[in-house]
C-alpha cells in the first residue's frame, strides 16, 4: 500500500484498508498525492489555548479548523469553527452577559474533536476527497510518522479539479 487513511486514536494511528497504490492506465493521469497539495507548514494551537484565541486565529487566517498539537508536536485533536461557536453566542433575551458569564474562558481541549480523521502524506487525493465527503470532514490533518506535517481541505481538492479542467480545455483548442 502506497498511502493510508485512518483515524488518530488514543494509541496513535489506526489504519483502514484502501485502494491506494493502484497503477494508472495509460490514458489516466497519475494520481495526485496529498503531499502535492497540502498546506504546510501547519499553523496549530496547543490544548490550553483559550477559545477566544483559537477563534481569532481562525478568523485572521480564514481557516475553518485548526489542528491541536501537544508540546512534542503530536496531533491530539482538531478544533473547528462549530466547536468554538457552540454555546458561545447568547440569544437576544439572555439576561446575563452570555453563556458562562463570569466564568474563566474555556480552553481548546474542552471543545476539540480528540480523534480526528487523518491521512498520510502519500495518500491518493481522490481517496481523501471521498473520505471528506463520507465523513463530512472539511479539514484533514496530514501525518508523517505520527507527526503533523500538513492539512488538506476541500479547497485543495478543488484546485486540482480546476487545474485539470483548465488543462483539458487548453488541449481541446
Amino acid at each position: 500500500m502506497v498511502g493510508s487513511i485512518g483515524t488518530f486514536g488514543p494509541l496513535g494511528w489506526v489504519s483502514q484498508s484502501s485502494s491506494i497504490g493502484r497503477e494508472p492506465d495509460r490514458d489516466e493521469e497519475a494520481p495526485v498525492r496529498v503531499r502535492d497539495v497540502m498546506s504546510s507548514p501547519v499553523i496549530s494551537v496547543r490544548p490550553n489555548v483559550p477559545i477566544g484565541g483559537a477563534a481569532a486565529l481562525l478568523v485572521s487566517h480564514g481557516f475553518t479548523a485548526v489542528p491541536v498539537v501537544n508540546a512534542e508536536g503530536r496531533l491530539c485533536g482538531v478544533v473547528t469553527e462549530a466547536d468554538l461557536m457552540r454555546g458561545r453566542v447568547a440569544p437576544d433575551d439572555d439576561p446575563g452577559d452570555g453563556p458562562g458569564a463570569g466564568a474563566p474562558e474555556a480552553v481548546v481541549s474542552t471543545v476539540m474533536a480528540p480523534r480526528p480523521v487523518v491521512v498520510a502524506e502519500d495518500t491518493d487525493l481522490a481517496d481523501v476527497a471521498s473520505l471528506m465527503l463520507e465523513t463530512r470532514t472539511r479539514s484533514v490533518p496530514v501525518l508523517r510518522e505520527g507527526k503533523l506535517v500538513g492539512m488538506v481541505t476541500p479547497r485543495d481538492v478543488l484546485r486540482v479539479v480546476a487545474s485539470r479542467a483548465l488543462e483539458a480545455a487548453g488541449r481541446r483548442r
